[in-house]
């Protein structure tokens, strides 16, 4: 034990040398050769910005960073040649970050001074000049209730009211409009209680910088709240929702409300997408009138709604901007990383005149142009031959090489003006109908020219289906060929779907089978089925290819509907054509690249 105790003491007086020597030692860090001076940076106010506040008088926050190579000395802050900041203790001597306010400040033009001086007595200084400016009154559009311009503020510039702030979010000096816009930062976003907000018929209208991360979120919510879900909060029978999410690359914006029991989407597909990399500003609007609703984006209006019951604010009284948060959260739409500018709501339903003057875009129905080439591989089949053959250049007579004529349903008529001669125009409830004994083969070709009509936002183009044995109401999609498009008056998808004896396979090219609903030439079309594969062509280009493979079972097929999917093929609602159609043609084989290039040039 003696022994023991002798070693502890030996261990402590060596300690305690240890000690007593580095403290007579000089600092190492005074023994460095300080070669830099320190390097002096203002983050706020920023360099020639503009702070607009609502009141004569606003207290300024100084934001800045000093650092040194050696060890800094002190750190003064002067506003206009008064010091109001000086500095001598720092805990880490190579870096300082420094905050400190200058109360009631006036307009005006004013210089900041940071001046940092190190051990060796290097001196550097930084300036910042900014203004000071008090907001003019503003003076509000006919029934706008909130305007935010993010000026160096939050503020509902109508009512002059601040917004609550939750997190940290920031401003960026490149805004759409003006000298600022709102920048987003993790969990945060702003409030408003809605009192002087909500309405039954309302119109939002802002600017936003995308930043794709994170891949979803909300951007301006003003919902009930969800008691049943509480941390997760999505309750959508009332109120509205704007947001974004990803679309492969992209980013869609999408708009929802609900009207007391039932919620509306809308929701634009491709036409409502931006590409975040181009760090572009894009417009959104969302107009909500008493049966109807809009959504907008850049004036392309990319989707609406039929009539709905109104909009209902039931239990909306709380407004979140760029957060879907706390009131829309169930499928994680936090906080927007993105730039936002020129926020505006209404409590009315602006017109697209109205909205064309608020933000100098034109308004109205986009451009869908010809889709790009998907760069599908066509598949092997035996060359087509031409089996029949309307012209419509007289009647409905049909050319072909066995038998046949077709009877018309309901009142379809000829017309001038079809792509080579006359044209087939179709009405509600109109079709015609071929018998098909000796026409179906196993490898099968359909080719004919569209001219469309959006007036039935969905109808069959050619139905070769059979009887629903067991409910003769709804389709039976596991024998025949159904050639159809569906969409809105906005835009038209082209479709195929062929049964194949107890299930079917579907032949959608969704962008690459789009197209404007409201153009004015004629489109080229043809589905092919053959060679363990279907395939649809749209204006020359392969743009769907079936995903397995297939044949096609023609049990029971016993007619051919031209111009609707009556009476087989009706369930969905794919009934008479109003577009025009031309040159229809069948075929007893798989249509080649080449051979539908040269049915498009015309031969």
């Amino acid at each position: 034990m003696k022994i023991l105790r002798s070693l502890s003491l030996l261990a402590s007086l060596a300690v305690l040398v240890a000690v007593i020597s580095c403290g007579e030692e000089d600092d190492p860090i005074q023994e460095e050769e300080d070669l830099e001076a320190p390097v002096v940076s203002i983050s706020k106010p920023a360099d020639a910005s503009v702070m607009t506040t609502l009141e004569e008088t606003a207290d300024v926050t100084v934001e800045y960073t000093v650092t040194d190579d050696v060890e800094l000395a002190s750190v003064t802050v002067e506003f206009e040649s008064e010091q109001i900041e000086e500095v001598t203790s720092f805990t880490d001597f190579k870096s300082y970050s420094g905050s400190v306010v200058k109360e009631a400040v006036v307009d005006g033009e004013y210089t900041i001074t940071v001046t940092a001086i190190d051990l060796s007595g290097k001196t550097t200084s930084a300036t910042s000049t900014f203004t000071k400016a008090t907001a003019n009154p503003y003076t509000a559009l006919d029934g706008e209730v909130l305007y935010m311009s993010f000026e160096e503020n939050y503020a509902n510039l109508v009512t002059e009211e601040e917004a609550t702030v939750v997190g940290s979010p920031e401003y960026s000096e490149e805004g759409y409009d003006g000298t600022m816009a709102y920048k987003g930062a993790a969990d945060s976003y702003l409030t408003f209680p809605t009192e002087d907000i909500a309405s039954s018929t309302m119109t939002v209208s802002f600017w936003i910088n995308v930043n794709a991360e994170p891949n979803r979120a909300g951007i301006v919510t003003m919902g009930p709240e969800d008691t049943e879900n509480p941390d997760a909060q999505n309750l959508r029978t009332s109120g509205f929702r704007i947001l974004r999410e990803a679309r492969g690359d992209l980013q869609i914006f999408k708009g929802n409300f609900g009207t007391g029991e039932d919620e509306h989407w809308l929701d634009g597909g491709d036409l409502a997408t931006v590409d975040p990399t181009a760090a572009e500003w894009a417009h959104v609007a969302m107009v909500i009138d008493e049966t109807t609703a809009s959504f907008y984006l850049n004036g392309g209006l990319v989707a609406s709604t039929d009539e709905h019951a109104g909009l209902s604010i039931t239990g909306c009284d709380l407004l979140s901007i760029m957060s879907g948060a706390p009131r829309f959260t169930g499928w994680e739409h936090f906080a927007d990383l993105s730039l936002l500018d020129e926020l505006k709501v209404f409590n009315k339903a602006l017109t697209e005149s109205e909205l064309e003057t608020l933000t100098g875009l034109e308004f109205g129905l986009p451009t869908i142009e010809d889709p790009e080439d998907p760069g599908l591989t066509p598949i092997d089949g035996e060359d087509a031959v031409e089996v029949l053959h309307m012209s419509f250049d007289t009647d409905f007579s049909v050319t072909s090489d066995i038998e046949l004529s077709a009877t018309a349903v309901g009142t379809p008529t000829v017309v001038d003006g079809g792509v080579s001669g006359k044209a087939y125009s179709g009405d509600v409830d109109s079709y015609l109908t071929i018998p098909t004994d000796g026409l179906l083969t196993e490898q099968f070709s359909v080719s004919m020219w569209v001219k469309l009509d959006p007036t039935a936002t969905r109808a069959g183009l050619i139905s070769i289906s059979a009887v629903n044995t067991e409910n003769a109401e709804d389709n039976n999609l596991t024998k025949g060929l159904r050639f159809f498009r569906e969409g809105d008056d906005l835009k038209q998808t082209f479709k195929g779907h062929i049964g194949t004896g107890d299930d079917g396979a579907w032949v959608d090219g969704t962008t690459y089978a789009t197209f404007a609903a409201d153009r004015e030439d004629w489109l080229h079309v043809a589905i092919t089925v053959g060679g363990g594969k279907s395939q649809v062509y749209l204006n020359g280009i392969l743009a769907a290819v079936s995903s397995e493979e297939i044949a096609v079972d023609w049990t029971d097929c016993d007619i051919m509907s031209i111009g609707s999917g009556a009476p087989n093929f009706k369930a969905w609602g794919h009934l008479g054509e109003t577009s025009l159609l031309d040159e229809v043609k069948i075929f007893n084989g798989v249509l080649t690249p080449a051979q539908i290039a040269d049915l498009k040039a015309g031969n």
